[in-house]
């Protein structure tokens, strides 16, 4: 499990490896908040791209996770190259949250859309607990797809022995030991402990539900 720190680190390197340095560029009608930082400016206009384009669609519709991929995809919307952390719909309880990761800055900046077409998205402060969700959110599907495939190796379906193995060798904590046999399928919950600072400490639950089928695929839901 990574630490925040490690995490930016981790993806500051990602960010020099795959993507070009960009100049800061102003996209014609948006506006920018007195005094906000450079990661919320450009956040916003990513924001605000997204929204046009759900607005502007026929029929209109509220935006998508797919709006606000599409628009960090835009090399003069997205110029401080902000990457996409938290997409619409990533984290349970937090459907509206989107949040972003500046590998110059190393900072975290946090937006919410309104579930209605046309809505104006607010920079908000980043919630502490869904960034826990979705750092455990990675490991819970790492485990579930290792034990699956590993699985399907020996040719029967995922069970609840398969996942413990799997979560051993991730070092994985699930809340409970699963018991279902291959071809039953289940729901899984990991829990993790999340470190953000020397000083700030929590742990968060996340839930998967594993296939009946060999080689199926896991899903997040909600525990």
């Amino acid at each position: 499990m990574m630490t925040k720190l490690q995490r930016r680190r981790f993806w500051a390197r990602i960010i020099r490896t795959l993507a070009p340095a960009v100049s800061i560029a102003v996209l014609v009608g948006v506006g920018s908040p007195v005094g906000a930082s450079t990661s919320s400016i450009v956040a916003l206009r990513i924001a605000k791209y997204a929204v046009a384009t759900a607005t502007r669609d026929n029929p209109s519709h509220v935006v998508t996770a797919a709006d606000v991929s599409n628009s960090v995809g835009i090399s003069t919307v997205n110029t401080s190259n902000l990457v996409l952390l938290i997409n619409l719909g990533d984290v349970f309880g937090y459907s509206r949250l989107v949040l972003f990761f500046s590998s110059t800055t190393y900072a975290d900046t946090c937006l919410n859309f309104p579930d209605t077409v046309g809505g104006a998205p607010k920079v908000i402060p980043c919630p502490r607990q869904a960034r826990g969700l979705w750092d455990g959110h990675g490991t819970a599907l790492a485990v579930s797809n290792r034990a699956i495939a590993a699985a399907a190796a020996t040719g029967h379906a995922v069970s609840g022995a398969d996942v413990v193995s799997a979560a051993k060798n991730f070092h994985a904590t699930l809340r409970h030991k699963p018991t279902f046999l291959a071809g039953q399928g289940g729901k899984v919950e990991f829990t993790t402990l999340v470190e953000m600072s020397l000083n700030t400490k929590f742990t968060v639950n996340n839930c998967v539900q594993l296939p009946k089928t060999a080689y199926g695929i896991p899903f997040s839901v909600s525990c």
